[in-house]
């Protein structure tokens, strides 16, 4: 996909319903239900009441400089760029600043309110690499009346990214704005990430050039790093590793946020990272790095249309057909899943550390891209389910409510896990009905609960690594809801998983090979509930990938009878 126009990047993200306010003089404001007592406070915040006309003349904000501190500059240095300078703005467009990899830094934005009010004035940033853009930066600065004294208001508080891939050049363009649309200062410029110092040259002519940079910092990572180690910004804050002045700057609650771009991180992550920028958040966005999610839906599919082969006897070609099918189908479909979630949840996972750096809550696709996305993937899904008989369609079909509504239920209740079995395990009800044409509900119920309850071990466990986050901001789950019953109540869950698991066996008269699967399958849950610490991500983390174990053992169980029956029919045949 081609790089946004300059005019999508610099699109504002206002709040939702609001409209921009109808240009006032200072004297009408001044009038303004001048009996109303709570008004009258609000203005005289602004600085309304009894305020100077101001000059004019100039625009209704100047912006003056940009300064930047640092630890790594000399005692009692600061960098300063001055706005108004329009020759040392030239400089900083054609000549990168040199900025050291890993430096701390604080980023101030200096300006005046010459005359009338300013609505939600705010900076803008957008910086791109190689014409591609990787982060886009929207601070609120606040709503001001007239005041000759400079504002002083800090807007970034970070540390430059580190690493070899993160060197290199970036163009920057930005815009200081307010709500009304006016525009009061833009300007381009460059910056390069160096390895081991601030500046190419000595001296104050390229320190100035560094303060650009400064503003690059309030996009905070241009590529991924580890975070600030003194900030405290709130987790609902929808800007990431800033710390604004609190007497003058209002972040909004639903403000879009600091991205961060995964095009280039810091080290390389996974062979996505070695794909062309333009399709690595597309392929974050599927989650394509991380199989797990593709197996834990595929394995649920696998035991039903094995043993489903198993009950009718059919050739291999039958079984081998559908589980190529349905390997295609899980890949796809939950692809297609993850962009719906990250659609639902965009907001929410910007709060969350694990998921902060997912391509849209970053900010490094909108969400009209990834919709746009999404329309290939349902149409591939649909393409492999028309591959199936008129039953298994409409059956397959039908699970479409359940995969859209999922995302909503961690707002709603505190066993999102439950929904997200229905959802996983419906391979369980559609690969009998691929195979025989119809369900066996006889077998194919027990087997769905047994995926559900399953389901619920695996995802529980998975919950417990967002749980801190997920209490803060107000997301549901099993986690939170167990809390420190987690452990036996997920043994229960998987005893009785492993007992459902075994009725359906005993419904479709499988042999020894199943039983003996399943219990190896058991032996699986077990060792990992028992295993995980609950208070350890890292630990949870294995325990989910663990859990993904168990499918694979029942899965191996419906595999083994089916082989050793066609096995048992060649010998019957080369006998007679």
């Amino acid at each position: 996909m081609s790089a946004p126009h300059d005019g999508d990047d610099f699109e504002p993200t206002n709040a939702v319903g609001y409209k921009p306010t109808a240009v006032k003089s200072l004297d009408e404001y001044q009038n303004l239900d001048a009996g109303d007592e709570s008004l009258a406070r609000w203005k005289a915040s602004l600085g309304i009441s009894n305020a100077p006309a101001g000059d004019t003349s100039k625009p209704k904000l100047t912006v003056l400089s940009l300064e930047l501190t640092s630890p790594s500059l000399p005692p009692g240095k600061t960098i300063k760029v001055d706005i108004q300078n329009q020759a040392q703005l030239a400089e900083l467009k054609n000549k990168p600043i040199q900025v050291k990899e890993g430096a701390e830094y604080q980023v101030y934005i200096n300006f005046t309110i010459n005359h009338s009010i300013v609505t939600g004035a705010r900076y803008l940033q957008v910086v791109k690499r190689s014409g591609i853009r990787v982060e886009k930066v929207d601070a609120m600065l606040g709503s001001y009346g007239v005041q000759a004294e400079p504002r002083h208001v800090s807007v970034v508080q970070d540390d430059f990214p580190s690493g070899m891939l993160a060197r290199g050049v970036y163009n920057v363009k930005s815009r200081v704005t307010d709500f009304d649309g006016g525009i009061f200062a833009e300007w381009d410029w460059l910056f390069k990430i160096g390895k081991d110092c601030w500046l190419r040259n000595g001296g104050d002519r390229t320190f100035m050039p560094l303060i650009r940079l400064l503003r690059s910092s309030h996009n905070r990572g241009l590529l991924p790093r580890r975070p600030p180690r003194t900030l405290s910004w709130p987790c609902h804050s929808p800007v990431r590793h800033t710390r604004p002045n609190t007497t003058t700057a209002h972040i909004p609650p639903d403000h879009p946020g600091i991205p961060s771009p995964s095009q280039f991180p810091s080290t390389p992550k996974s062979w996505v990272d070695r794909m062309p920028a333009k399709v690595q958040p597309y392929l974050y966005l599927i989650r394509i790095d991380k199989p797990i999610g593709t197996l834990l839906l595929y394995y649920p599919c696998t035991w039903s249309i094995t043993m489903a082969a198993y009950a009718l006897n059919t050739p291999a070609s039958v079984p081998l057909t559908y589980l190529g099918l349905f390997g295609v189908g899980a890949l796809v479909m939950r692809g297609a899943g993850c962009t719906i979630n990250d659609l639902w949840d965009r907001n929410l996972d910007k709060a969350v550390e694990r998921t902060k750096t997912r391509p849209l809550a970053r900010g490094d696709i909108t969400p009209r891209q990834a919709v746009a996305f999404l329309v290939p993937q349902m149409s591939a899904g649909l393409a492999v389910l028309t591959q199936l008989n008129w039953y298994s369609i409409l059956l397959g079909a039908s699970s479409l409510s359940v995969v859209t509504i999922y995302p909503l239920m961690k707002r709603i209740t505190h066993w999102p896990q439950a929904v997200l079995g229905l959802a996983f395990n419906w391979g369980a009800l559609l690969g009998w009905s691929a195979v025989a044409g119809a369900v066996n509900w006889a077998v194919a119920a027990p087997l769905y609960a047994g995926g559900i309850l399953w389901t619920l071990v695996y995802d529980s466990i998975y919950a417990h690594q967002d749980k801190h986050d997920d209490r803060t901001v107000g997301i549901r789950s099993t986690a939170l809801l167990f809390g420190e019953r987690t452990r036996p109540i997920l043994y229960a869950f998987s005893a009785s998983s492993v007992g459902f698991l075994t009725l359906a066996g005993y419904m479709n008269a499988q042999g020894a090979p199943f039983y003996l699967g399943v219990g190896l399958a058991a032996a699986q849950l077990a060792r990992v509930v028992h295993g995980t610490d609950f208070n350890n991500r890292e630990s949870c983390a294995r325990g989910f990938v663990g859990c993904g174990w168990a499918g694979f053992w029942v899965w191996m169980a419906a595999l083994g009878d089916y082989a050793y029956l066609r096995l048992s029919d060649e010998n019957e045949t080369d006998r007679n």
